[in-house]
């Protein structure tokens, strides 16, 4: 992960029809508001993965049917999603330890 410059990844395990198994890697010399960030966005990708809206077809990469080879990394519609959902439900989480 450090190669590619990343903090996170999802994956389907056992293939890629209907994905029910996954694996979620995580850098672990993250602090912890970076690393619970981290964890669910990788969470909202396997939700992607469950629902279809992220597929894998052919070594190539769907999301919503589209195609997200032809963006640059942060510019991908499903990582758009998922870094949105991240910040909603990071949010939600800090208020629900609070109480």
């Amino acid at each position: 992960m450090k190669r590619e410059g990343c903090v996170g990844y999802c994956d389907t395990t056992g293939g890629w029809f209907r994905p029910r198994n996954f694996e979620i890697e995580i850098d672990t010399h993250l602090d912890k508001e970076t690393y619970t960030k981290t964890l669910l966005h990788e969470m909202f990708h396997m939700k992607q993965f469950i629902d279809g809206s992220l597929k894998t077809k052919w070594s190539k990469m769907y999301y919503k049917n589209e195609p997200v080879e032809s963006y640059d990394y942060f510019d991908q519609p499903h990582e758009i999603a998922a870094r949105e959902a991240e910040e909603t439900l990071y949010k939600e989480y800090m208020l629900d330890i609070k109480k």
